[in-house]
């Protein structure tokens, strides 16, 4: 019988916690192809209008309320135990009802949503699994922090240090394999000019790439704007991820130009990103780490308050990212960099940040606990 691993993990936060969840799926099949995994999200295990519910309260209070967020961040000491104790407890029930037939051997939680819960489980089961937390960010909150936890899998070594000594976990339990991102991102590809003929788009402009995570937010319509008046010679890669309203918004208002290519959600993020000079983007930990992965300079525009503005500290501070929340400003914020050599550096700094052997580095720990 093949010994099982199963994923949890949640879509509420948009698409970079499941795509975590499909890179360590996919380091796993490369490293132990006989290994039964299994990827599912926790929440519906309870109610699907829970799920619902919990997304559209979300994805609002992101749209319209940001700063409630981010005051939730900045509160993490008081909410992280409620959350655990709270949801976790409410959550456990369903989620055992689900888990026995399963038998896994590891747990592994993509999203802090479900990792109380699995623990609570795995408590009180007979023959307890080996639970890990993969944290998808390049910061942690107590969210993520949860006594049941066997190992855990960071970003970088700041992430490592602030578990050992603001939360007490031993560092012989922290990985430092970065966030798992899709093996692809390691395969060796040809010159720019060359993916993009591929891709289907012209070889020779200098070409960025505008994203707003798997959610499609942030401004990318002013951005655009901003870019036709101030760089109208620059080939725009603009994909807008599941907004499929931001995509047929942008597509009346922009789809005749040649030199603007709208997609919504693409296949091979890691051809796409190595066929671009440079990305305006949120922050989010997969996004960041797969540009990281691929040499790619970042501008971040208005990140979320909370992670997104953790992300965007870090990355600021690496330099491999530039800070503009102002998207009129972004193209002249970008014309005086690609005229100097810092360009080209930060993204040989993206490159030895990057970690485009996270997934099957990942999959090797949850090898070792099987």
């Amino acid at each position: 019988m093949s010994k099982k691993v199963l994923i949890l993990t949640e879509t509420i936060g948009g698409n970079g916690h499941f795509r975590a969840a499909q890179a360590i799926a996919k380091g796993l099949d490369q490293k132990a192809p006989a290994v039964g995994v299994d990827i599912s999200c926790g929440l519906p295990q309870y109610s699907r209008q829970l799920e619902g519910v919990v997304r559209k309260v979300y994805l609002n209070t992101l749209q319209y309320a940001p700063q409630l967020w981010g005051a939730a961040y900045k509160r993490e000491e008081a909410i992280s135990e409620t959350f655990r104790s709270g949801v976790g407890k409410v959550l456990a029930t369903k989620l055992r009802r689900f888990l026995d037939p399963l038998n896994p051997e590891v747990v592994i939680c993509t999203h802090a949503f479900c990792l109380s819960a699995a623990g609570y489980v795995k408590e009180q089961v007979s023959h307890p699994y080996r639970l890990g937390a993969a944290i998808t960010d390049f910061d942690v909150n107590g969210f993520w922090v949860h006594p049941a936890v066997d190992f855990y899998l960071v970003a970088h070594e700041g992430v490592v240090q602030k578990l050992h000594h603001k939360y007490g976990i031993p560092k012989e339990r922290i990985y430092h394999t970065g966030i798992p991102i899709d093996p692809d991102f390691s395969r060796t590809r040809p010159a720019k000019a060359e993916v993009r003929k591929i891709l289907g788009v012209e070889p020779d402009p200098f070409t960025v790439m505008l994203m707003g995570g798997g959610l499609g937010l942030g401004p990318l319509e002013r951005s655009i704007e901003q870019f036709q008046k101030d760089m109208p010679a620059s080939q725009l890669l603009v994909i807008t991820g599941k907004n499929k309203t931001l995509l047929e918004r942008l597509s009346d208002r922009f789809g005749q130009k040649k030199n603007i290519h709208l997609f919504g959600f693409v296949q091979g993020m890691a051809d796409w990103m190595s066929a671009a000079d440079l990305i305006v983007t949120k922050p989010g930990g997969l996004t960041s780490s797969e540009c990281l992965a691929a040499g790619l300079p970042m501008v971040i525009c208005r990140p979320i308050p909370g992670q997104e503005e953790r992300n965007s500290r870090y990355l600021t501070q690496k330099r491999v990212a530039l800070r503009q929340d102002r998207p009129g400003s972004i193209p002249q914020h970008i014309h005086p960099l690609i005229q100097s050599p810092e360009w080209r550096e930060m993204s040989l700094r993206a490159r030895r940040l990057g970690r485009p052997d996270s997934a099957r580095d990942a999959a090797q720990i949850i090898l070792k606990h099987l």
